[in-house]
């Protein structure tokens, strides 16, 4: 029902912008805004604006985690509001609960210094009591809790050059997004190891639960983001 709502709303903003000339597109229709995945789950979208560029006027209308991949600083504008400027910072995890907030019509000029990238996870499906309440991994795990509510838990996992994590179990569905180049092995209860070559915004979708090991097998410090869907 409130995926209805907020949608009839965002179409109200798209109606109020075309009159007043603006242009306003979904989220995932804005050109920088690009969609690497959508399922019955996600819609992963991968956001880059180069140094000095800016996105068109767009609409958030879904819930969804995001994680910043670069460091900048950004002239961001509501619909209707003046720029106000913001310090994104390399690694922060944040949640927008459209469910409750309504959406949400901005754009983006980067300031830079670089390149902005960042990632968000549009949840496509609606909020749903939990099967099972599953407590969260121990920090001692090397699983670090850095989002947890109703619908989505992400961890943050820091390895240096042959260091190990696991086995531990990875409850899905869920989304690895690498931060990071370097290089991991992965054993998991389905397969033997394999070799992952990471780069920052690489990601992979598991639909299922995975006990996991992961080995930093690689010369450099490796990062990555694991959401956990509930």
């Amino acid at each position: 029902m409130y995926r209805t709502v907020i949608a009839l709303a965002a179409v109200a903003i798209v109606a109020t912008a075309a009159v007043a000339g603006d242009r306003v597109v979904p989220a995932h229709e804005e050109p920088r805004h690009v969609t690497k995945l959508e399922n019955e789950w996600i819609r992963f979208i991968d956001v880059e604006i180069p140094e000095g560029e800016q996105t068109m006027y767009h609409v958030h209308s879904l819930d969804y985690p995001y994680l910043m991949i670069s460091d900048v600083t950004l002239r961001n504008q509501v619909y209707g509001q003046d720029r106000v400027e913001i310090k994104v910072e390399r690694g922060a995890i944040g949640y927008y609960r459209a469910s409750t907030q309504g959406t949400y019509t901005h754009r983006f000029i980067n300031q830079g210094p670089g390149t902005f990238r960042a990632i968000g996870i549009e949840l496509l499906r609606p909020m749903q009591p939990p099967a099972e309440v599953i407590a969260p991994l121990s920090a001692a795990t090397g699983y670090i809790t850095a989002l947890d509510n109703e619908r989505v838990r992400a961890y943050r996992l820091k390895l240096e050059p042959g260091e190990f994590a696991g086995p531990v179990t990875i409850h899905g569905p869920s989304i690895r997004v690498a931060m990071t180049v370097g290089r991991i092995s992965e054993k998991t209860d389905r397969s033997r190891y394999a070799i992952f070559d990471l780069a920052p915004a690489q990601f992979l979708f598991r639909p299922d639960s995975t006990v996991t090991t992961v080995t930093n097998t690689g010369s450099e410090t490796i990062e990555f983001v694991e959401f956990i869907l509930k």
